[in-house]
């Protein structure tokens, strides 16, 4: 059900709000309450303006669809629509509403309290069954300019960054089933290259232990603000469910790819992926996922394998088709008395074949001379 009616109960508790609450701080009740509102027969965007639209269900506050890192993260908002329908009439759905506030507000830290910022609260009522009504756009529509956001202070940057680790976190377990502690391995990785890798390519494990590993750059990307850094991700799992002697060396599948680098759609993928099967023996078909990776996307200057330094790669001897230098990040690796950690030779081989990389354990090894030091593991 979808609707709002104002009535006093509700209006009691935002004046008590207001006066309880800091004036610098406000929450979604308080904005909700203050912003002007209008009713409309049906909602009508304005095209002549820069915007985009968070839509949400009849009835829900999630928001279904997310836009491009550079729209949410770093133009200047002019003004924000919280829409809805007035529907069923004699219903109080005020906390929804808020809700559906405090949802763009995770995504977009400070839109609550931005003086510069206009909140619209559009009530559509242009319908006489439900069915109408639920067919309306419900959700957020977002006006905004060219320039680009101000700069944050260190202060509103810090709580902007563990918002969104919060929404993250949420959103792991809710669509994967997952609880894992992500570690800070390829996001620091990332971080160094920044400047060298554009228009990448991600190719991941995904299998059960791989799973922190590819989350956590997923989670470096929003947070940077650094989305359109990836232009696609390719998971593999080594054939979905296929027993060992089903693994044909090129054919072995359980392979799937994705051309965006937005939340959502790389994790119902992922979570997809997941379902499909994790390949039940040790060895992986990373090759063939690179191979699908390089067909793919054609255009991508940078290819980067999430790997797993305990899995032997099963299709090594197609190296000869790929055909781009590989970085790859491991997961971890053990080391010997001096510190070098000790790989599986078939990382080692790819890296030098394509004239690649090889990081490992917060240390990189990009040199041929580098690579060939690294202690090698059969």
């Amino acid at each position: 059900m979808d609707g709002t009616r104002r009535n006093c109960q509700w209006w009691l508790i935002g004046v008590l709000q207001i006066i309880v609450f800091n004036l610098n701080a406000q929450s979604a009740e308080q904005l909700y309450f203050r912003a002007a509102y209008r009713d409309v027969h049906i909602l009508d965007i304005d095209s002549t303006k820069h915007f985009f639209t968070l839509p949400m269900a009849y009835g829900e506050s999630e928001i279904l669809n997310l836009p491009e890192a550079n729209d949410i993260s770093r133009l200047q908002i002019d003004s924000v629509l919280l829409v809805y329908t007035d529907h069923p009439k004699d219903f109080d759905f005020s906390k929804l509403n808020t809700d559906r506030i405090k949802a763009f507000a995770n995504w977009f830290d400070g839109a609550i309290d931005d003086p510069v910022i206009r909140w619209r609260i559009i009530k559509q009522v242009g319908g006489e069954t439900k069915k109408e009504f639920s067919d309306m756009f419900h959700g957020i529509v977002v006006y905004y300019d060219k320039h680009k956001r101000h700069d944050l202070t260190p202060e509103e940057e810090v709580k902007r960054r563990k918002h969104i680790d919060q929404k993250f976190h949420h959103l792991v377990k809710k669509r994967l089933g997952e609880d894992q502690v992500l570690t800070e391995t390829t996001s620091k990785v990332f971080e160094k290259n920044r400047d060298n890798w554009n228009k990448a390519v991600v190719v991941s494990d995904w299998t059960g232990s791989m799973y922190p590993y590819t989350l956590d750059l997923l989670s470096w990307l929003i947070k940077e603000r650094a989305q359109d850094q990836v232009i696609g991700f390719v998971f593999f799992n080594d054939g979905d469910t296929k027993l060992s002697h089903q693994k044909l060396i090129g054919s072995t599948g359980g392979i799937y790819s994705i051309k965006s680098s937005k939340v959502m759609p790389v994790m119902d993928l992922m979570s997809k992926v997941k379902k499909r099967g994790d390949g039940g023996d040790i060895p992986e078909n990373d090759i063939e996922a690179i191979i699908e990776a390089q067909t793919n996307f054609p255009d991508a200057n940078t290819f980067i394998l999430v790997a797993d330094n305990q899995s032997k790669i099963r299709d090594l001897e197609l190296i000869g088709n790929v055909n781009h230098p590989i970085h790859i990040i491991l997961n971890t690796a053990e080391e010997d008395h001096l510190g070098i950690p000790i790989v599986l030779d078939d990382y080692k081989k790819i890296a030098l074949f394509t004239k690649g990389s090889i990081y490992v354990n917060n240390q990189e090894f990009k040199t041929i001379d580098e690579i060939k030091s690294l202690r090698s593991k059969k």
